[in-house]
């Protein structure tokens, strides 16, 4: 089984560096673009199962990826991005400026990282949903099949290094993906290989 996951095109959001989290964030025109030439790089491969994250931006990206394929479209909660509560839409500037020492945690110390003062959401949290996601899609669908998960980059950062058999101090050390990347992972005899990470070579010089 091939399992080919992608982070969703750029957002507006992600142009005016607010943190996203659970809320909603339309894609930029490149964006938009963005996910059509993935979806032009996947256009001759046989797609056995579709999931994407339920968020606005993800289900955006799916259905331009997707095009006039007859592809349906299931949702997984469980590849939604990391929750940052009241924090998100709040430039990162003031973030850091309100909660220094989560602002840091959250990107340098993911195992001491607490967002409960401003209703956030744990690692910890992300990581136990991810591998139930990753369950739901393993017994969902038998080997020799093309699976695509549309999510985010946080999660995509956690997904990463649960199939490296890596720890929650080894988190920090995880790249997060780009807008539209391609990481392709395969999946036979009970073992997961990363055989692709955050590849772009479907966007032009520049985009």
């Amino acid at each position: 089984m091939k399992i080919y996951f992608i982070r969703h095109g750029e957002t507006v959001w992600n142009t005016k560096r607010l943190f996203q989290g659970t809320s909603n964030s339309p894609l930029t025109e490149k964006g938009r673009k963005q996910a059509e030439k993935l979806g032009e790089r996947l256009g001759n491969i046989q797609i056995d199962g579709f999931y994407s994250s339920p968020l606005g931006r993800t289900l955006e990206t799916s259905q331009l990826i997707i095009g006039n394929r007859d592809i349906e479209v299931r949702l997984i909660d469980e590849f939604r991005e990391i929750s940052v509560g009241n924090m998100e839409g709040v430039p990162r500037d003031e973030f850091q400026s309100r909660y220094p020492v989560e602002f840091d945690d959250f990107a340098n110390n993911p195992k001491d990282y607490n967002p409960s003062v401003y209703g956030g959401e744990s690692y910890y949290s992300v990581i136990e949903r991810v591998k139930v996601g990753l369950e739901k899609i393993i017994s969902n669908h038998k080997e020799g099949e093309n699976i695509v998960v549309v999510s985010h980059g946080v999660t995509l950062k956690v997904l990463m290094n649960i199939l490296k058999n890596g720890t929650i101090e080894t988190l920090k050390d995880e790249e997060i993906p780009r807008n539209t990347s391609l990481s392709i992972v395969e999946y036979r005899d009970g073992k997961y290989s990363i055989e692709l990470f955050s590849d772009i070579s479907h966007l032009e010089e520049g985009m």
